[in-house]
């Protein structure tokens, strides 16, 4: 039989349940933004970050593979 302990504690393993699933959703984001201002940076030959380096490793004679 159900006593008022043990609903409370189902309610509230619950509701833990539910919070890591958000955690995670949460967490893809930022690595899915992460990854989008990486690529907007380190991609392209002539702009942003790795036109940089790219342009520093060619006059040091050094070729990007």
């Amino acid at each position: 039989m159900l006593n008022e302990a043990k609903v409370l504690e189902m309610v509230k393993a619950k509701q833990v349940k539910k919070q890591k699933g958000a955690s995670m959703i949460e967490y893809a984001l930022v690595i899915a933004v992460v990854i989008a201002i990486g690529t907007a940076f380190f991609t392209g030959t002539t702009t942003g970050v790795g036109g940089f380096i790219n342009d520093k490793l060619t006059a040091a004679g050094i070729t990007a593979a």
